[in-house]
């Protein structure tokens, strides 16, 4: 038998005291753990949930006119169109695997006539979870087209560029618009005359012998009248305002598509913006016109290529009606020039990542099939898709994607997609295009 010191004794006694206490303090620790994360986590999962299933399902849907289309979610999730049932039907069934588990669900689309409803989802069948608008459109076949063409688009009224001063002695200036009128203001009228283009602002200005014009404008969608005084300038011997305007613009772009039964068009797939002021133009009216090509500068790390070509003003191809954010609009005068075979469209759920190919008229009058590829999809405004052109060819001449070739259908298993609109400035073989159904939309806006 052992016989301990007190000091053994002592320690004995404190270690077996401290050793309850530890595992008393761990046991606290745990407890509060247990009693903390179990009501966060019943939180937090079926909110984390839900966002994953929210995320993953579509934010709307377009679907064509007696095309069944299925949404196989790979969740336990129904939907119901509970609006215009004659519009849109709704089955689910579930999805099953080899031990006829279900594993989630397979919704059915019936398109059964054009017009707009709404899905609402359900998680389990029970818990709504998200609710879209859907669009079922009339079965839809266009022309693409490809073809290069000038455009020149008329500003709604004189686009205010700039103000600046006027010499009206050798030393001596004056700035008669200043805080008056604004870059990007619409001059629509000036004492009571449409200011159809600049010459009609000059003859007013010097009509006026120096008296106070009244002037009719729209600032951010808004009209108002400001007057304004114009003063003499001796060197040019003539009334002046001290303004820059723009009455017209002109360039080169591509024809997406046109309509075989309407001979309504889509072109380039982006707006047209002002370069000085950087919006978004509002046009009066517009034209498209021939042009012949006459050499491509080619695209580089820093550098977009662009088109270039001379305008023939004397042959109209068609009228340009709108200038939207995702193309220009308006309808053909005769097709003759475009002849092609018309397609069926692909909407944006039948897009898939890989091989496609876009149509472009890069030299002459030729029009040609140049292979790229589809490398993931962004989030609209004209950029609905990341494109890589990868055909040696387009490649060699151009350095991918140039200035002039936006509006470059895009087609993909026989299917007209959507359109080329940007390209990547520090990378010109890679770029961006906008669905088809978005540039029918617009086309069919007011």
């Amino acid at each position: 038998m052992v016989t301990l010191t007190k000091e053994q004794k002592f320690l004995k006694f404190f270690v077996s005291k401290s050793a309850a206490v530890g595992v008393g303090h761990m046991w606290f620790k745990k407890e509060i753990k247990r009693r903390f994360f179990i009501p966060v986590a019943a939180i937090l999962i079926p909110i984390l949930l839900g966002c994953s299933v929210n995320w993953l399902l579509p934010n709307d849907l377009t679907l064509v006119e007696g095309e069944k289309t299925e949404i196989a979610t790979q969740l336990p999730v129904s939907a119901k169109s509970e609006e215009s049932i004659g519009v849109l039907g709704i089955t689910t069934k579930p999805l099953a695997d080899a031990f006829h588990l279900e594993l989630g669900s397979s919704i059915m689309a019936d398109p059964i006539q054009a017009g707009t409803t709404k899905i609402t989802f359900y998680f389990c069948n029970a818990v709504p979870i998200k609710t879209i608008d859907a669009t079922v459109i009339p079965k839809t076949t266009l022309v693409p087209v490809g073809k290069t063409v000038g455009v020149s688009l008329d500003t709604k009224g004189l686009l205010v560029l700039g103000t600046g001063q006027v010499y009206v002695e050798e030393n001596d200036t004056e700035e008669p618009c200043k805080g008056l009128l604004k870059t990007g203001d619409l001059l629509l009228e000036a004492n009571g005359e449409k200011l159809i283009n600049k010459e009609a602002l000059v003859d007013v200005v010097t009509q006026s012998n120096g008296q106070e014009i009244e002037v009719l404008l729209e600032r951010k969608g808004e009209e108002k009248r400001v007057e304004v005084t114009p003063v003499f300038s001796q060197a040019e011997q003539a009334y002046k305002l001290g303004i820059w305007v723009r009455d017209s613009i002109q360039g080169i772009g591509t024809i997406t598509f046109y309509d075989p039964n309407s001979n309504q068009f889509g072109a380039l797939g982006h707006g047209v913006y002002d370069v000085d002021t950087g919006e978004l133009m509002i046009i009066k009216k517009g034209m498209l016109i021939s042009s012949d090509l006459t050499d491509i500068v080619k695209g580089k790390k820093g550098e977009p290529g662009e088109l270039t070509g001379i305008i023939q003003r004397d042959n109209v191809l068609g009228e340009v009606r709108k200038n939207t954010e995702v193309g220009i609009y308006g309808s053909l005068n005769e097709t003759d020039d475009f002849a092609g075979t018309a397609l069926p469209i692909g909407l944006k759920q039948e897009v898939k990542i890989g091989k496609a190919e876009i149509l472009s008229n890069i030299e002459g009058d030729k029009v040609e099939k140049y292979e790229i590829e589809i490398e993931s999809f962004g989030k609209g405004n004209g950029k609905d898709m990341m494109i890589r052109v990868t055909d040696k060819r387009l490649l060699d001449k151009t350095g991918g994607i140039v200035q002039g070739m936006s509006g470059s259908p895009i087609i993909q298993n026989g299917q007209l997609i959507g359109a080329v609109t940007h390209v990547l400035v520090n990378d010109p073989e890679r770029g961006y295009g906008t669905f088809i159904e978005t540039m029918l939309q617009e086309m069919k806006n007011k």
